[in-house]
């Protein structure tokens, strides 16, 4: 899932995600985010650092699960959970979106599989 305001930067992640083989829902409404997230496994969430306050806590409390990678236009922001989850400063390569993406990707399978990702 795409949430992104930039036209440009959403158009670029849905061009590498498509060309790798993945399905996508683009949007801009944190609403139909979190309907969708409610009813449909989300293997990976690209978002906007500046999208709408509280968004990513909504959609993990339906999926705890969930695989981020941040974007954002501004050097002096950082996500609160930065060190778990990348971010991309625009403007970004496709190359460095697709190694970013694959990353999060094979990360999250190897935990699944190793029993990294298991809780309490």
């Amino acid at each position: 899932m795409i949430v992104e305001q930039s036209a440009g930067v959403q158009e670029l992640v849905e061009q590498a995600l498509r060309e790798m083989g993945h399905r996508i829902l683009v949007t801009q409404n944190a609403l139909e985010v979190l309907d969708v997230a409610r009813r449909v496994r989300i293997d990976l969430v690209v978002i906007d650092l500046d999208s709408e306050p509280g968004l990513v806590d909504e959609i993990r409390s339906s999926q705890p699960d969930l695989r981020l990678l941040y974007v954002s236009d501004r050097t002096d922001e950082q996500p609160a959970d930065s060190e778990h989850y990348p971010s991309l400063l625009t403007p970004f390569s496709l190359d460095e979106l697709r190694v970013a993406i694959a990353g999060l990707l094979e990360r999250s399978e190897s935990e699944a599989t190793d029993g990294g990702g298991t809780g309490p």
